[in-house]
């Protein structure tokens, strides 16, 4: 199994210091307060210097930590989704439905930490990236063909299947297409199933 498909598999130093940020914040937004950026470094043991490298502005945390709080039932949701007993394929697809429905159910949300994330975008290539959920969802539904499946066909197919979920994709099928929530998840399935059967179709061909 490829370096790329067993990094994702696993938490490195940087998501955990991301995910001991916003459990800090998550914390003390429970507490009732608003903490600033230096008070939630305190509170995780980081420096101040390294909190700003993961987040801009306290709005940024304050928003990143919000959608924590509101969405961490549905995320788990996904991971389950991702490890249900059968094939690949529906296994992926229970993915994209769970994502779709957590998405809907915290738009607002997702679209007010999409304007952060964006905003992290234009900072140097080795600044910390987002806790990459969707990808560990993909590494996990696609365990029943990690051996059947290529390395090399599994770093195409896990990138490109993380395109089909996240709020990222909700904008391109209902602002940009103008798809109905119903049409944009139908989408979504269908982009998700041509993926994995054209892994599957290529290993197949060439094994």
């Amino acid at each position: 199994m490829s370096l790329f498909y067993r990094e994702f598999g696993r938490v490195n130093q940087k998501r955990r210091t991301w995910a001991a940020l916003r459990a800090a914040a998550v914390d003390l937004m429970r507490e009732g307060q608003t903490p600033t950026l230096a008070e939630v470094a305190e509170a995780a043991l980081v420096s101040k210097t390294t909190a700003y490298r993961y987040f801009p502005s306290q709005e940024a945390l304050i928003a990143d930590a919000a959608l924590a709080i509101a969405a961490a039932p549905d995320v788990e949701r996904v991971y389950d989704a991702a490890k249900q007993p059968g094939e690949a394929v529906q296994r992926v697809e229970a993915v994209v439905r769970a994502d779709q429905t957590m998405t809907l159910a915290h738009e607002s949300a997702f679209r007010t930490a999409l304007r952060y994330w964006v905003q992290r975008s234009a900072e140097p290539a080795d600044a910390p990236r987002r806790p990459a959920n969707r990808v560990r969802w993909f590494v996990d539904a696609l365990d029943p063909l990690a051996e059947r499946l290529e390395p090399d066909r599994l770093e195409l197919l896990v990138p490109a299947l993380s395109l089909c979920v996240g709020i990222e994709s909700l904008v391109v099928l209902r602002d940009v297409c103008g798809l109905s929530e119903t049409d944009a998840e139908a989408v979504k399935v269908w982009a998700a199933r041509a993926l994995l059967a054209a892994a599957v179709g290529q290993s197949e061909a060439t094994g």
